[in-house]
C-alpha cells in the first residue's frame, strides 16, 4: 500500500492507509486533510466518521488494533491523538 499522500505526500500511518480503504481508495491514498478536501471535511471529521465505520468492521480492527498508541504513528503532527487513540 502507499506509504505517502498521493497528493500531498505526507505519510501514512496504517489507520489512515484504512480508512482509504474504507472508501474505496486502493492504487492512490490520501492524508485526511486531503480526504477532507476531497468533501469539504476537516481532517478530524473524516478520521471520526471513518473510525467508527473501521472499529465496527472486524478486518479494518485486526490492523486498526496494530497500532496501541500515538507514538506508533509515522506522522505525529497529522494525527489527533485524542480522537484517533480513544476507545469510541
Amino acid at each position: 500500500m502507499p506509504a505517502f499522500c498521493s497528493q500531498c505526500k505526507r505519510p501514512l500511518c496504517l489507520r489512515k492507509q484504512v480508512m482509504n480503504l474504507a472508501v474505496g481508495n486502493i492504487d492512490e491514498m490520501f492524508c485526511l486533510e486531503c480526504l477532507g478536501a476531497e468533501s469539504d471535511k476537516k481532517a478530524v471529521e473524516v478520521l471520526l466518521t471513518l473510525k467508527g465505520y473501521a472499529l465496527n468492521r472486524e478486518c479494518f480492527l485486526k490492523q486498526w488494533r496494530l497500532y496501541e498508541s500515538a507514538a506508533d504513528c509515522p506522522d505525529r503532527p497529522g494525527c489527533f491523538p485524542d480522537q484517533c487513540f480513544s476507545e469510541t
